[in-house]
């Protein structure tokens, strides 16, 4: 990250006019110590320790400029140079494939062929780093800057890696700016997700630009209510978007009132009537609308309540069985509702043929058919008694299923018996894809006789876990993480339940 002069403009620099003015006795912008750790800075640090460590992915360090990514790979290389070997990639070795060969060949001193293509020296020198673990060091590779590079220049490095051994080879740590995803095409999954990790820097916030500027103004020898007062914070912040570059940059001139910090008068503007022509003319028709609308509905609503006569009710005279009182066979029944089954009324003619053949007191009624007797109903028969459902067969655990054979069978436990251990808690130190992950860590500390490593399954690939010690409680397993190594603790061991591995 590169910062523009304090003292570069005229007139004997900002700095002296500060002294003079606030009797500062240092620059409180260039001071580089203490190491920031708000706006999520310590939670990026620790992930770059403990993944350049024991991690076998390729990292990601992203921001936009003058976020602090350079600074933040400066304090990772002086916190961890004595149990990590650092490289910086020059600026002129990512000017092509070729000076990166050159740089990398240098570096690994393995005397390769002098024939050989620059694809093949950096997968050389990758293979190479390998061997460094053994020696109780593994080997970081940081390219910052890395989005002034050429996309087939930092693919050709990351290919490199994911061809060795993740887990021993040198670990490429690329920081840039947000271009860095498309360039590697990491947005149209060429790259497997598990095998990248990307560690984002936001902007800062406003309590977050006090909390940056407020230690150095005190070690400053300045004031900090009168540097840092409501005013100039809020004018610092606006200006600065949350950026340390652009806040070095504008800090100054704000102190000395240089910037002003009085907000612009507002103009008045005159209403201009031409530009309402056709909003008017918008709600002059939008009325017009409504006003025809109601009148159709008005109109609908008005035809709808003119009464409907009723139709005239018929008295009919029914006769069903048997002859009873008349009064029990006659009611009043509309004739749309008669159901089908009644005969039609006698015609004239028919009632001629009665006269004729009949005395008038005779009545010709249909005769009832007999109800027909009830047949007896079968006995129910009996119902079958239900089969037994299948008892459901336990999956077998991905072990099983892939043969799988631990290359220290000492220190592995299968996962069937951590999650039916009597006491829930243990330590989870490292997880990854490969065994060798598990291995690498279980080696480095013979001395941790509770260190075990088991196999899960993540996204349905084989997921190796390191886990140290069984407790009885969440608290006391959070007291038996103090008494951990201080590698192991820097990498942030997870308190959890082993019903839920």
């Amino acid at each position: 990250m590169t910062d523009d002069n304090f003292n570069s403009l005229d007139g004997g620099g900002l700095f002296p006019r500060l002294q003079q003015r606030y009797g500062l006795r240092d620059n409180p912008l260039e001071m580089e110590t203490p190491f920031f750790p708000d706006g999520m800075r310590h939670h990026a640090l620790e992930a770059l320790r403990h993944l350049c460590g024991f991690g076998d992915m390729a990292l990601l360090l992203t921001g936009a400029p003058g976020s602090g990514k350079s600074r933040l790979l400066a304090e990772l290389v002086r916190s961890e140079s004595s149990r990590l070997g650092f490289h910086r990639l020059p600026a002129a070795a990512l000017t092509s494939s070729n000076a990166l060969a050159r740089d990398l060949k240098q570096v690994a001193r393995s005397g390769a062929n002098t024939d050989d293509s620059a694809r093949e020296t950096v997968y050389r020198f990758f293979r190479w780093s390998e061997n460094r673990v053994a020696k109780g060091q593994r080997m970081v590779l940081l390219i910052d800057d890395a989005h002034q590079a050429s996309g087939e220049l930092l693919k050709l490095i990351l290919d490199g890696f994911l061809a060795a051994d993740r887990s021993k080879a040198a670990v490429p740590v690329f920081a840039g700016e947000d271009a860095l995803v498309t360039l590697l095409s990491l947005e149209d999954s060429s790259v497997p997700a598990h095998e990248t990790h990307q560690v984002h820097l936001r902007p800062l916030t406003r309590e977050e630009v006090f909390s940056y500027l407020e230690p150095r103004v005190h070690r400053a020898g300045g004031k900090v209510d009168e540097l840092l007062s409501p005013a100039r914070l809020t004018r610092i912040y606006d200006l600065s978007q949350g950026s340390f570059s652009r806040m070095k940059r504008v800090t100054p001139g704000i102190w000395l009132d240089i910037v002003s910090d009085a907000p612009r008068p507002k103009r008045s503007r005159a209403i201009d009537f031409k530009q309402l022509r056709l909003p008017a003319l918008a709600l002059l028709i939008l009325g017009g609308s409504w006003w025809f609308v109601s009148q159709q509905y008005n109109e609908t609503v008005a035809l709808e309540k003119v009464a409907v006569p009723e139709p005239d009710r018929i008295r009919k005279s029914i006769t069903i069985g048997p002859r009873m009182p008349e009064e029990n066979l006659t009611e009043e029944v509309p004739v749309e509702r008669l159901p089908s089954l009644i005969e039609p009324a006698p015609t004239q003619e028919s009632v001629t043929e009665m006269k004729a053949g009949s005395t008038p007191d005779t009545v010709f009624e249909p005769e009832p058919e007999p109800e027909p007797e009830p047949e007896p109903e079968p006995e129910p028969e009996p119902e079958p008694e239900p089969e037994p459902e299948p008892e459901l067969q336990p999956q077998p655990e991905i072990v099983a299923e892939t043969g799988f054979v631990p290359e220290n069978a000492s220190a592995y436990v299968d996962i069937k018996q951590l999650r039916s251990r009597s006491k829930g808690w243990t330590i989870q130190l490292v997880a990854g894809n490969l065994e060798q992950t598990a291995l690498n860590v279980v080696s480095r500390y013979p001395s941790l006789d509770k260190m075990l490593y088991t196999l899960g399954e993540r996204k349905n690939k084989p997921w190796f876990m390191v886990f140290y010690g069984n407790y009885a409680s969440k608290e006391e397993a959070q007291n038996e993480v103090s008494q951990l190594p201080d590698a192991l603790i820097s990498g942030a061991p997870w308190v959890r339940t082993t019903k839920d591995l």
